[in-house]
């Protein structure tokens, strides 16, 4: 059984607009709105998949009723941990030939008494579902930087040897668990711009990445660094891959690096090879850029793509 955490989620408002201008007025055609956040759409793009999923998320106020709402219709089952403030909103507004332009709320701050809380409840759920991979997806709005280290020695130290960790969060909190941490997650995926955050230097293209992985591994087991259009660059069980991913038509990349996150777990779930892991997880995140919705990887589109990803080992 998997179990999918979001600490942070969001109702998104997405808009597909020609263009979009910076201090005038702009009209746009109704959105589309969706309950989101990281995990959310991890968790619907492995559902599509057709793994068996459990969701818990943090929620509160109207905005976490309307959230809850919106995943009634979802086939993976939510879970909620609810919190006094309000669940926040995002904005996504795809304008200009595929600009990207998204507007974010902080959302609820987790206090020392509700991580208590958070941890029990993983705990529960995991010890009565008997869980096997379990992955925390996005920020979590709080100032221990280390919430994300506790959290991840908790369940090394309650959970089965052998369960897997996926880690897909960013700054400081995959600074942390990078760079000081006891105990680490099995799986990182950082787009570009989060691995220029995590090592404090800048990276333009692949190429540098898989340089710089090459003279500096990460103690990541399987750390899968996503460059856009390039593709990727994976360091995993020690062995560098330059990989590259299917040409397509952009819809949509929002949810790309979640469904990529969800290809990785159905091919842990599965116990496969390596390679196929990566394959898995490029496919997934390929798919749900060619939807207009978030985190949807369809299993016929992913096995269209699977043969299309190009891994080349680098020795």
């Amino acid at each position: 059984m998997v179990l999918i955490i979001t600490l942070n989620p969001s109702v998104d408002l997405l808009y597909f607009e020609p263009t979009f201008r910076l201090g005038v007025h702009n009209r746009f055609q109704n959105s589309t709105i969706m309950a989101a956040g990281k995990g959310i759409n991890c968790s619907r793009a492995l559902s599509y998949l057709g793994e068996k999923v459990t969701s818990l998320s943090l929620v509160g106020g109207l905005t976490g009723e309307f959230f809850k709402k919106h995943l009634e219709n979802e086939i993976f089952e939510s879970l909620y941990i609810p919190i006094q403030a309000e669940t926040r909103h995002s904005i996504t507004i795809m304008h200009d030939d595929n600009v990207h332009t998204e507007i974010v709320e902080a959302g609820p701050k987790v206090c020392p008494e509700m991580k208590k809380v958070i941890f029990d409840k993983i705990l529960k759920i995991v010890t009565e579902k008997n869980i096997e991979i379990i992955s925390l997806n996005g920020s979590v709005h709080s100032d221990d930087e280390h919430f994300y280290n506790d959290l991840v020695n908790f369940l090394r130290k309650c959970t089965a040897p052998g369960t897997k960790i996926l880690a897909d969060f960013s700054r400081t909190a995959l600074q942390q668990i990078v760079h000081h941490a006891t105990s680490f997650p099995d799986f990182i995926k950082p787009n570009i711009e989060e691995f220029c955050q995590l090592t404090g230097l800048s990276f333009n293209n692949k190429q540098e990445v898989l340089d710089y992985i090459k003279e500096n591994p990460l103690p990541i087991p399987y750390t899968l660094v996503s460059c856009g259009e390039e593709g990727a660059v994976a360091q995993f069980s020690g062995q560098l891959y330059d990989v590259t991913a299917p040409t397509i038509d952009l819809v949509n990349p929002t949810g790309s690096g979640d469904a990529t996150v969800a290809g990785a777990i159905y091919a842990f779930k599965h116990r496969l090879p390596d390679e196929e892991v990566i394959r898995y997880a490029i496919a997934s995140g390929t798919a749900n850029a060619m939807e207009n919705g978030v985190g949807i990887a369809r299993r016929e589109i992913v096995d269209h793509l699977l043969d299309r990803v190009v891994i080349e080992k680098i020795e």
